[in-house]
Parts: structure tokens; C-alpha cells; sequence
């Protein structure tokens, strides 16, 4: 089971962030896991006074479709399961307590209590948290230090020395740092910050007389701390307990980001919030209205909006500006509310006659929250970003064509999404710290139909791949990772507009899997790319079997995994983007 996971970068700051998809083989080892200790997992989890983001029992798969189904059923897809709702597709195994974001908190009542009592709040947070983890800290956490070293080989066998082991295993044996990405991740952190709590809390009590929810109290959210104080000196004996634990459990505190607020209690972003909330609220106002006396003896119902993205780009900015925050800090949030929007102008188009008067009132009102979206987006284009950018477009397309709306009301919308996803994909070419962020964009761009593909060379030059001039044949510095690969064989499937690159593509990922063989033939990537290349219905029967051939695997064999799935990781077929979308929606446990 010693395998090596598959890591990729995304943009994070200055130097971007490394995120890992662990090997399919402890994938199962980790669900086996889950299911032999889950009741462990939530009572380890559950210790703590401070934290209130953590798994408190298994989530429901099951549901009844009833009125009290409607009235608690999560209207609000995002992958994250909440107590006292129920759900129709499951995004994590655990149900989790209490806030779905940090921004819920802020708005809780919990908050406002807590200003009304203490007079400032501090915010600080745990630098490189994952990075810096030390596996055997969980071990120490649950057993005690001195116990796990004096009893060793004993310590292995049980819940604490399985988990240390099993997050060795799938990292390489590496004991300084986990994976970062998966829920087992967090919860793996969770339990180890939860033992900081635990002896911080305790500490405060014996030897500074400083009692929590009495001199002082805690909120964790993963790894960013919130204490409320009314006394100077309290903070600074807080400060100092939480970062002497945690040293000892090597983490500790990121001094650039400890943030001071006084009365009123109030962060940057939850002001540049309120302030985005209203100005969508009114910019995208939707409605649908009854009109007399525009024919006679008849009332028409006309869907109404007057959004104007000139003066909602401009109010944003402004907002923003206003609160000191960036792009980056309420981006997400954003493009949640236009998405909401965009909802509801469908909802109320619907509502309406449908005349061409409405459908030409629909129509610039998209036009004006897709324009909107993808300047907004411009600013910061990460994964999360991107998903919701193309749920919107998604959602768009989607309902025009279902909706019957003539080509040339399309075009208006399609060219204008295809313009500017094309500009997005020339201004945001790949690079080793930004491998994923966009390509979300190109099954978007295949989803408005044959009209709008785009030219071989735009693709060319945003997947970082070179023409050489002697001969007009390409080439690539380095080996594309395997988001790319599947992701750029899905859009150009076998179009014959797309057959030099295919070309260049087959000999590419040869090479790649033949230099993964023979170095780290245990690679996570390696066996995710065989697998998924042996279904595909773009590539040639001989290509296949040379990659079968590469693996190891005899021609026999290969006919029965063709037969066995169709589908390993990569939908090649019927894909539905809306359908993927809905289940990557914002897809973080915390």
C-alpha cells in the first residue's frame, strides 16, 4: 500500500499550493478505515470547547421525499453535509457542526453575543497547518507523549497508530507534513487540534485562573483561531498558552496574520459583504409583473430586470475599495449571489408570457450578469472561482436551449461567453503553479455547441505546447499532469480540426507514462491515466493497447477492464457538465 500520490498546483498567494489525489488503492483503504472507526472519529473530534467546525456522526444517505423532506432538504448544494438537513446527494461522509463557512459565524448569534460581553477580539491563525503536521502528533494527542514512546510497537495497533500509519502510507512514509485536500486530511487535524484545545483550555484554568466563556472564549474554524477579551493581558496569557501547545505539538501561530478588533466587532469582509449583498440584492433585481391595457381586455405578464453592468462593476469596485478587501477575498461569495440571480431571472421569465418581449428582457439581463461575472472573475481565476463562473454559464445555456429561444437570441449570449472565455484561456496559459484553475472553462466552452470551438493555436499556446518553426511540429518543455490531458481530450475528441494535435498528444502521453513506469511505477497519476485512456472512445484501438502494453497488462486483461467500467475517472461520454458541476459545487468539507 506504499504508494505515491498524485500532487498538482494551484494558485495560492505568491507561490501557489499543492494539492494531492491519493492512490485508488488507499482511497478504499481509507473508506475501509472510515467504516471500521467512525464512531472513534466523531468522539475524537467532539472533545473540544473551542472548535466548531468537526464531524459529529455519519451522514444520512437515505431520505423520504416528503413535505418535511421539503421544508429541510439543503437548498444550498455545497458538498458540505449540515445537522438537521437532509440531502439528495452526499458530499462528504460526515456531518459536520456547526457553520458552513467562516462567514456563517460572523453572522451568528454565538457572535453577537460574544461582542456584547467582551470588548475586542483577536484573529490569528496556525501557519502551514498541514504542512507542518507531525503524523505522530495524533498518537501523542489521544495515547500522551510519554505513553506512545515507552509503548510503541503497542501504540501501533491501536485507532490513533492505525490512523498515524495509514496517513504515512499514502504520503510516501512521510512523517513531517500530510496530504492536503481530502476530508480523512482535516479530520486527521482536526483531532490533533483538538488535543491544543483540550490542554490549552486546561492550562488557562490551573495556572492563569482564567476560566473559558467567563474571562475569555475561543472559537476555532480548522485552523483560524477567535478569542474574545475585555482584558489586555488575558489575550496576551490566551496567545501564549495556544502557541506554547502547539509548539509542542510542532505548529504554531503565523504572526503576520494575528488581527486586533475593537467595539464595533467587525471584519473587513463581512463589511464588504454586507455591502456586495446589497448592491446585487438591487442590481439584479428580478420580477415579474402584470401590465393592463397593452392589448384590449388583457393583462400581460412581463418579466422585468434593468441590470446595468457598467454601473454594477463600477458600485463593486467601489465596495471593495471601500472595505480594504481584494477580489480574491469575495470572489466565491459573488459569484454565488449572481448565480442565485440568475435563478431567479429564470424563475420569473417563466412566470411570464414568454412573449419576445420577455425573452429580449432575459436576454440582456443574462448578458449583463455574465459580463459582470467575467470581469469580476478576471481578477482571480482560481478552481473554486471557475466552477462557479461556469455553473452560471451552464445554467444560461442550458435554459436557452431547453427554453426554444432562436439562434440568433443565442448567438448574442454565445458569442459574447465564447469571447471571453477564449480571452481568459490566452491571458491564463498553464504554469507549474497554476496546473487546474481554468480548464473548467473548456467544458463550458464545448457546452454552446460546434459553432464556437476555438482555434488549434489558442489551445496550443494555453496548454504551454511550442511550435517549432523548421518543421511546424509542436512540443512541450514538460509532461502535461492528468487534469490537462483528460481535459484536453474531451474538448477535441476526434475532430478533424483537432488531428496534429491529437497526433502530438498520443506521442506525448507515451512518453509520459513510459518515463512514469520506469521511475514511479507507483504512482497515483500513472494508474489514473491508464485506466482512464483504455475507455477512451478518442483514441485508437492500437493506442490503447500500447498503453496496456506500457502497464504490464497482457491483451486479455486489457479486454476485461475495458469491459469491467467504462467510466474510471473520467466521464469521456454523455458528459453533463450542469451534472458535474452540481456535484463540485463549492466541494470542501470546511
Amino acid at each position: 500500500m506504499d504508494t505515491i500520490p498524485f500532487s498538482f498546483r494551484v494558485a495560492h498567494k505568491n507561490d501557489g499550493r499543492t494539492l494531492t489525489v491519493v492512490h485508488p488503492r488507499n482511497q478504499i483503504e481509507v473508506a475501509a478505515f472510515y467504516g471500521n472507526h467512525n464512531s472513534l472519529i466523531v468522539y475524537y473530534s467532539n472533545l473540544s470547547a473551542f472548535s466548531i467546525r468537526k464531524p459529529v456522526s455519519v451522514s444520512r444517505y437515505a431520505y423520504f421525499k416528503d413535505r418535511l423532506h421539503s421544508l429541510t432538504v439543503d437548498r444550498e448544494v455545497t458538498g458540505i453535509e449540515i445537522q438537521d438537513l437532509e440531502y439528495e446527494q452526499l458530499g462528504s461522509y460526515f456531518v459536520y457542526k456547526s457553520y458552513r463557512n467562516i462567514h456563517k459565524f460572523f453572522e451568528s448569534y454565538k457572535y453577537h453575543r460574544c461582542e456584547r460581553k467582551y470588548n475586542a477580539m483577536m484573529q490569528v491563525d496556525i501557519g502551514k497547518c498541514f504542512d507542518s503536521i507531525y503524523t505522530h502528533s495524533l498518537p501523542w494527542a489521544i495515547l500522551g507523549n510519554s505513553q506512545t514512546k515507552h509503548f510503541l510497537e503497542e501504540s501501533k495497533s491501536t485507532f490513533a497508530g492505525r490512523f498515524d500509519d495509514l496517513m504515512q502510507r499514502l504520503n510516501q512514509k512521510e512523517t513531517n507534513g500530510i496530504v492536503i485536500g481530502p476530508e480523512f486530511s482535516r479530520i486527521f487535524a482536526e483531532i490533533i487540534l483538538q488535543s491544543v484545545d483540550v490542554e490549552a483550555e486546561s492550562i488557562l484554568r490551573r495556572q492563569a485562573n482564567l476560566h473559558h466563556k467567563v474571562h475569555y472564549e475561543v472559537f476555532r474554524y480548522v485552523d483560524d483561531y477567535f478569542v474574545f477579551y475585555n482584558e489586555e493581558s488575558t489575550q496576551q496569557k490566551v496567545l501564549e498558552v495556544i502557541q506554547e501547545v502547539l509548539k509542542s505539538k510542532k505548529m504554531s501561530f503565523n504572526p503576520a496574520k494575528i488581527r486586533y478588533y475593537k467595539k464595533p466587532i467587525i471584519t473587513e469582509i463581512t463589511i464588504a459583504k454586507t455591502r456586495v449583498s446589497a448592491l446585487l440584492n438591487e442590481e439584479l433585481r428580478s420580477s415579474c409583473e402584470a401590465i393592463s391595457g397593452e392589448v384590449e381586455g388583457g393583462t400581460k405578464m412581463r418579466f422585468v430586470c434593468k441590470a446595468w453592468p457598467n454601473r454594477l462593476i463600477t458600485e463593486f469596485k467601489a465596495a471593495l475599495k471601500q472595505a480594504s478587501v481584494s477580489y480574491e477575498d469575495l470572489l466565491n461569495y459573488t459569484l454565488s449571489i449572481v448565480e442565485s440571480k440568475v435563478d431567479q431571472m429564470l424563475r420569473n421569465y417563466k412566470l411570464s408570457d414568454r412573449s419576445t418581449v420577455d425573452a429580449e428582457a432575459l436576454l440582456r439581463s443574462l448578458m449583463a450578469t455574465t459580463e459582470f461575472s467575467f470581469f469580476v472573475y478576471s481578477a482571480s481565476p482560481k478552481v473554486n472561482h471557475t466552477v462557479r463562473l461556469c455553473r452560471i454559464i451552464s445554467t444560461e445555456v442550458d435554459f436557452l436551449n431547453r427554453e426554444g429561444f432562436n439562434q440568433e437570441m443565442k448567438h448574442l449570449l454565445f458569442k459574447y461567453i465564447h469571447d471571453n472565455i477564449r480571452e481568459q484561456l490566452e491571458k491564463n496559459e498553464m504554469a507549474p503553479y497554476r496546473e487546474v484553475e481554468t480548464l473548467y472553462l473548456l467544458a463550458a466552452l464545448a457546452a454552446i455547441g460546434k459553432s464556437y470551438w476555438i482555434p488549434e493555436l489558442t489551445l496550443v499556446r494555453y496548454f504551454r505546447i511550442r511550435t517549432i518553426e523548421s518543421d511546424g511540429s509542436y512540443q512541450r518543455d514538460s509532461f502535461l499532469n492528468y487534469f490537462a490531458i483528460t481535459m484536453l481530450l474531451t474538448y477535441i475528441k476526434n475532430k478533424l480540426r483537432y488531428s496534429k494535435l491529437r497526433n502530438f498528444l498520443e506521442s506525448h502521453i507515451l512518453e509520459k507514462i513510459e518515463s512514469i513506469r520506469v521511475n514511479h511505477p507507483k504512482d497515483t497519476e500513472f494508474l489514473m491515466l491508464v485506466l482512464d485512456l483504455i475507455v477512451c472512445p478518442y483514441v485508437s484501438d492500437g493506442f490503447k493497447e500500447q498503453i496496456a502494453q506500457m502497464a504490464g497488462f497482457p491483451p486479455s486483461e486489457l479486454a476485461n477492464l475495458q469491459t469491467a467500467n467504462s467510466l474510471w475517472f473520467t466521464a469521456w461520454a454523455d458528459f453533463d457538465l450542469g451534472k458535474v458541476l452540481d456535484a463540485k459545487r463549492s466541494r470542501e468539507v470546511y
